[in-house]
């Protein structure tokens, strides 16, 4: 198979599944708390410069604009 293009950087994601599970195994917290907050909060704590966002719906299945417009402001 001819390359016509190569990329270069870092992935964005994981490699594979089994690096996903070893990394979630060793950092996810077990914690059982109440995680609800404001959509203000949670932008300001999970959305941060130079992200990549993706969203999307379909059908009954709809898109948080409360999250999209607090991310524009």
């Amino acid at each position: 198979m001819e390359v016509l293009q190569e990329g270069k950087g870092e992935l964005v994601g994981w490699h594979d599944p089994d690096e996903a599970r070893e990394w979630v195994l060793k950092n996810k917290s077990r914690e059982l708390k109440d995680k609800t907050m404001s959509a203000k909060e949670a932008v300001s704590k999970f959305v941060h410069e130079g992200d990549f966002i993706a969203s999307g719906g379909f059908g009954h299945i709809r898109v948080s604009m409360a999250i999209i417009y607090e991310i524009i402001r």
